[in-house]
């Protein structure tokens, strides 16, 4: 995995642990996630990066709204995920 994957992953998790609803209804969109990739790198990624997460198999594609101008996504294993960061 590249490192800048390896950073969008990381503002995926961040957006999905810190939402208030339970962990299986939890959902994180590009715009969420790029705030927070924005806050802690101070640069921005191409929403691609998400479907190259996707076939990883990081994240999992949820719907649609605006006409399919914003997608949703769900992290598969958020504990595997976590492992992953931590480098274990």
């Amino acid at each position: 995995m590249t490192p800048e994957l390896q950073r969008v992953l990381w503002a995926c998790y961040q957006c999905w642990a810190s939402s208030p609803v339970p962990p299986d209804q939890r959902m994180i969109c590009y715009e969420w996630i790029s705030g927070a990739y924005r806050d802690k790198f101070a640069a921005d990624f191409h929403q691609s990066r998400l479907a190259a997460l996707v076939k990883l198999g990081f994240l999992r594609p949820g719907h649609s709204v605006r006409g399919g101008a914003r997608r949703y996504y769900t992290i598969v294993d958020p504990p595997l995920v976590e492992r992953h960061l931590r480098g274990q």
